[in-house]
């Protein structure tokens, strides 16, 4: 008798352990998005911000592209404007707006994207801001990539191309730096 209930009680502290020892307990890194990319995100809205970039074959131009999601409750709206934030010097080409339906996906590839000039090379953060018309903006830091690799041919947004050299892939730097004085965005405590 005394066995069993000395097994029962083990038995018992056993089972109430496990869910403590084998969790992650509260808020766990395995809940939080991590997208490991060369890319910028931002998730902070109504309209999710995904693979962010700058694709450019020369100085001073580049393709600016990128996915957006719609949560499902959200009204539509649509993506029209894009600006240079934090005093970067950066004009966008002409445009059509870009309808986001509700609970919708839409990438820039689909459309080529927009064209971006300013003061910008490969390896620059250049901070943006993105404007809906729902009066929602968004503000980011955008890598510029080379459009080399897997970037290649993606640099073909309509508009002015610049008047930089065109960057020879195996010669071009991609070392990160800033654009007049935005860095690359830190990562939040817990995020990473």
């Amino acid at each position: 008798m005394l066995l069993r209930r000395n097994t029962a009680l083990a038995l018992g502290a056993l089972v109430l352990t496990v869910p403590a020892l084998g969790a992650c307990g509260f808020n766990p890194a395995t809940d939080r998005v991590n997208t490991i990319s060369m890319s910028g995100n931002d998730r902070s809205g109504d309209v999710d911000v995904v693979g962010a970039v700058i694709v450019s074959e020369r100085a001073g131009s580049g393709t600016f592209l990128t996915t957006f999601s719609n949560y499902h409750e959200a009204e539509p709206t649509e993506f029209d404007s894009i600006t240079g934030a934090d005093g970067a010097t950066v004009e966008a080409g002409e445009f059509e707006p870009l309808e986001i339906k509700e609970g919708g996906l839409v990438t820039l590839l689909q459309s080529g994207g927009v064209r971006l000039t300013g003061d910008f090379d490969p390896g620059d953060f250049v901070p943006l801001t993105l404007g809906f018309s729902s009066g929602e903006e968004i503000e980011m830091t955008v890598p510029v990539v080379p459009a080399c690799d897997e970037y290649e041919g993606l640099d073909n947004a309509p508009g002015s191309t610049g008047s930089g050299e065109e960057y020879d892939c195996e010669g071009v730097s991609v070392e990160p730096h800033d654009v007049e004085g935005s860095a690359p965005p830190e990562a939040e405590e817990g995020t990473e």
